[in-house]
């Protein structure tokens, strides 16, 4: 357990944690954001770690109360998070335990400074910290224990590399942020791929503990959150509770650092240093936005798309908003419907006048909808984005052959202000292999600056990321082609396989082993 947990000295806020531990009748409200791990519903493990923690918590600290709020999403990055979800973390949390170091890291997206992910988790922190400026945050690094190749001699089977993961540049973050991290990887690695030593040393294997390369199942996350995740608060309250006995500390909340780490962060800081708040209308708060015309005209359906709707919607009518489970949007079949929604894009809270420019991002199922494939397909479903009254945009294109980290996937695009600014999706034609479904789960508005904060070196560091991935992505496409290549990419983020040609005839009903896996 010690090789998983990464101290940090004078842990931000966890003295406060400790103070209201160590006071009868006190309620602890955790919080906890991840992907398809911490979320839970699924029959292979409908809690999660995240549970496990509660009930250890509840066990150490009995004179205490303790609230789960899960705020976890399957198959999603972290970007919706940075960008929304941060929101509906309850202002007076106690503790934040932060999982995405899954959902959209492969082939070394979360890897550099100046990812486009590491920026966004780095924003997430951010403003989370903002928002709940009392609680103790601790990050959980999961990894995906997949082995590469058949086995064969020219193709041997090895272990998934272990820097192919978010957590190396997130512990750099947790130093910077002073929040202590557990990793899964640094307890498991070398267990994983020698199942004779695992059985041997720990008692168990990976197929007793795991329901696939990256879900535990029941068994695992017991170990993960009554095992890993206990064994890290107990060392990082360690320290606190014993200052508080002999009558020392208990901290205050601490100001953020002025500068962000990653310089993917610097374009959506505030004048005072915090990142500026956001406007967001996403799953269930889209419903409304859309202009009801444009919805019954094009025959637009509001639907949950999730595999745990059911679940999803009895733990909806139990805890309201404190739910982030289901994947609400409008969802319709057939190339050049529309779908038109207005919104202001000038006046957002928590943005001072500092923040001159807005950028527009639209929330979308990438390919894992429930009956998305139609026909010969195999591209996912695509759609054109255009303002058409009240502002200015560059149109873009949603989906279609273009790459994306993650299920939950989104594109943006920069928007002049607007007190009413009307956008128009516009489903695609992309040809015999495209598609005529698409699903739209929401819009945001993001301030940004026009001051330049960055330095020479944030150049440099930026342009090698850029420059790596457009370079890795074009090769990839001209040496395997647009099919094997959406294919590959798909599986490269653990998503669902695109039917063999044989198979093409069913791949209207065809569906995702569990879309789960996409996280």
């Amino acid at each position: 357990m010690a090789q998983g947990y990464i101290a940090v000295e004078g842990p931000r806020n966890w003295g406060t944690l400790a103070n209201k531990l160590a006071t009868p009748g006190t309620t602890i409200k955790i919080v906890t954001f991840g992907g398809s791990v911490t979320q839970g519903l699924h029959t292979e493990f409908p809690e999660t770690w995240a549970h496990e923690v509660q009930r250890w918590m509840q066990r150490a600290f009995p004179a205490v109360n303790f609230e789960l709020i899960n705020l976890a999403r399957d198959a999603t990055d972290v970007t919706p998070a940075a960008t929304c979800w941060y929101q509906l973390a309850p202002v007076d949390a106690d503790l934040v335990l932060i999982d995405y170091s899954l959902g959209g890291c492969g082939f070394l997206q979360c890897t550099g400074v100046a990812n486009e992910l590491i920026g966004q988790y780095e924003l997430f922190l951010r403003r989370l910290i903002s928002r709940a400026p009392g609680a103790a945050l601790m990050l959980l690094e999961n990894f995906y224990f997949f082995q590469m190749g058949t086995g064969t001699p020219t193709n041997p089977a090895l272990p998934l590399p272990y820097y192919q993961t978010g957590g190396d540049m997130h512990a750099a973050l947790a130093r910077r942020y002073r929040l202590p991290m557990v990793s899964v990887r640094d307890v498991f690695y070398d267990y994983m791929y020698n199942q004779t030593a695992m059985q041997a040393e720990l008692g168990f294997t990976k197929a007793q503990i795991m329901a696939d390369d990256q879900h535990p199942n029941a068994k695992g996350h017991f170990i993960l959150g009554q095992g890993i995740l206990a064994f890290g608060i107990r060392r990082a309250l360690s320290s606190e509770l014993t200052a508080l006995a002999a009558g020392g500390r208990v901290s205050g909340p601490t100001p953020l650092p002025a500068r962000p780490v990653s310089p993917k962060a610097f374009e959506q800081q505030d004048i005072n240093g915090a990142p500026a708040g956001t406007f967001c209308a996403e799953g269930i708060d889209f419903k409304d936005l859309a202009t009801p015309a444009s919805v019954k005209a094009g025959g637009w359906e509001w639907r949950d798309s999730s595999v745990v709707a059911k679940e999803c919607s009895a733990k909806r009518q139990r805890f309201g908003r404190r739910v982030n489970c289901d994947k609400f949007g409008y969802s319709t079949f057939g190339v050049g419907k529309t779908l038109e929604f207005t919104l202001d894009t000038e006046n957002i809270p928590k943005a001072s006048s500092y923040m001159t420019r807005r950028q527009l991002m639209l929330f979308f199922d990438r390919n894992a909808a429930k009956g998305f494939r139609v026909g010969n397909s195999y591209l996912p479903p695509a759609a054109w984005v255009q303002c058409v009254r009240g502002c200015r945009c560059s149109a873009f294109e949603l989906g279609g052959d273009q790459y994306y980290s993650s299920e939950t996937a989104f594109g943006t695009a920069e928007v002049t202000l607007s007190v009413q600014c009307t956008v128009r999706l516009t489903i695609m034609d992309k040809g015999p292999d495209g598609n005529n479904y698409f699903k739209v789960n929401g819009v945001a508005v993001i301030p940004l600056t026009s001051s330049n904060k960055l330095t020479g070196i944030d150049y440099l560091a930026i342009d090698r990321d850029n420059s790596f991935f457009s370079k890795h992505e074009d090769s990839w496409r001209s040496s395997v082609g647009p099919k094997a290549a959406a294919q590959e990419l798909s599986q490269a983020v653990g998503g669902i396989e695109v039917p063999a040609d044989a198979d093409m005839a069913a791949a209207e009903s065809y569906t995702a082993v569990d879309e789960s896996a996409m996280d």
